[in-house]
């Protein structure tokens, strides 16, 4: 038996009907995959053997109830937050077999998504991301199916473990992607296996002889050498592919092509990844719960928005526009009975940057707070962001907009310096000798001499 996923069924006591095995080794070997590649290609080693099953690709939808920041639901009963949780690799299609159900897919992905969009309870939606990427393959179809439903509902991706490749592909069409300050995405590469046999063939006497009309229709077979000229069209699918996949990313988070393309398919974690572009701000699972219930309480504009972002700087401007000459003074009183004129005229007359000024306009009012100690605080939490990292006027918006309390603020911020010095840095699941040392465990494991040898035939 040539056929390396047919033997490993043998081995496994699968017998003939393993479609899981059999239909995933079709579905990844020689071809495109958007994956990032020593967490990938253990995922499909561990497939292939039967080590990994349908419980490590989880997909699953859940509703929240959206809650202020007292905890207490806000508004009507049906204010739901959709969540999807995935997973694990992705195939392009399901691949059900005796293991379950195998793999999650980009048809059952899609599908989820539509059913919390036509939700009328559901006013927002969270992908929450675990994935090395999978499948190039569908993808891209559902990549643009989420990005052109922009618009219609809020759509987050949460990445508080890891989006690689297709994962990120995934993230990008979000409208904000959050981060955690471990979590980790990129990859923006495409990559191919072709597995040659010939020489395990060669040991166990086995001579493949093949009979065909048509001088490529034998390219990448696994059972002889791959040639010069098969390699040559290889790259240049993959140099397609990956056009692709940079021109997506670029669209989808309103960067230029060559700015993707010159991360060289690179891993960026937290605060390097908000740096690089590859996400819009750092946060947790709770952060991002925290943010969406702070937002149905009280309607800010939303960050993202351009309309309500030039409203909200409209307002700035506005107040530190100086009076129209002739016109009367607005009495004091007026300044009293309307706090988020007075709140307006402060941060105009402050010396606030522009995106701190909004973040400060939309923060939630704070009972008993006067405009000068918002202004005192947001001032506060700027000099602790540029104290630790360098000023990053982002970072410090989206502390004031959630109204993160300045001992936490530092505590953050201590944390992220301490990691800063590895952050800023590519980051790869694995240092490369691991990865070495992976990839060949994997291969010696697919041996059919070595399985043989193990299971004392």
């Amino acid at each position: 038996m040539t056929s390396k996923p047919g033997l490993l069924a043998r081995m496994l006591g699968r017998g003939s009907r393993a479609p899981v095995v059999a239909s995933l080794a079709a579905a990844v070997l020689n071809q495109p995959l958007l994956v990032q590649p020593s967490i990938g290609e253990a995922l499909v080693g561990g497939y292939l053997e039967g080590k990994v099953t349908s419980d490590d690709s989880v997909l699953k939808a859940d509703r929240f109830e959206v809650s202020g920041p007292d905890g207490q639901p806000v508004g009507v009963a049906q204010n739901l937050i959709g969540v999807i949780n995935l997973s694990g690799a992705m195939v392009n299609r399901p691949m059900p077999g005796p293991s379950g159900s195998g793999p999650v897919s980009y048809a059952a992905v899609r599908d989820t998504f539509d059913e919390l969009l036509n939700d009328d309870a559901v006013t927002s939606i969270i992908l929450r991301l675990d994935t090395p990427g999978g499948m190039a393959s569908g993808c891209f179809d559902l990549v643009d199916h989420i990005f052109e439903a922009r618009g219609r509902k809020p759509v987050y991706a949460l990445v508080d473990d890891h989006a690689y490749s297709a994962g990120f592909a995934l993230a990008s069409a979000c409208d904000e992607i959050w981060i955690s300050r471990t979590g980790g995405v990129g990859s923006v590469g495409v990559v191919r296996y072709h597995h040659d046999w010939s020489g395990n063939n060669a040991q166990i006497g086995l001579k493949v002889t093949p009979l065909f009309a048509g001088a490529r229709k034998v390219d990448f077979n696994p059972n002889f050498p791959l040639s010069e000229e098969a390699h040559a069209e290889a790259m240049v699918d993959l140099e397609d592919m990956r056009t692709m996949f940079v021109d997506t990313v670029a669209r989808n988070l309103g960067m230029e092509a060559d700015a993707v393309s010159a991360t060289e398919a690179a891993c960026y974690r937290g605060q390097a990844a908000v740096a690089v572009g590859f996400a819009t701000r750092l946060g947790t699972w709770h952060d991002l719960i925290a943010h969406l219930g702070a937002a149905e309480a009280a309607p800010p504009p939303a960050p993202g928005n351009p309309e309500q972002d030039e409203e909200a700087e409209a307002a700035v401007a506005a107040a530190a526009a100086p009076p129209v000459p002739d016109a009367a003074p607005a009495p004091p009183a007026a300044v009293v009975e309307n706090p988020a004129a007075a709140l307006a005229a402060a941060v105009a007359s402050s010396e606030l940057p522009p995106a701190l000024a909004v973040a400060v306009l939309r923060r939630q009012a704070q009972p008993g707070e006067t405009a000068e100690a918002a202004i005192e605080y947001a001032t506060a939490v700027q000099d602790a962001c540029a104290a630790t990292l360098r000023g990053d006027e982002t970072l410090a918006a989206s502390f004031i907009e959630k109204n993160t309390d300045l001992d936490t603020v530092r505590t953050q911020l201590l944390s992220m310096k301490a990691e800063e010095g590895r952050a800023t840095q590519v980051i790869t699941a694995q240092p490369a000798s691991m990865a070495d040392q992976r990839v060949a465990q994997i291969k010696a494991q697919l041996d059919p001499t070595n399985i043989y040898k193990n299971r004392g035939n």
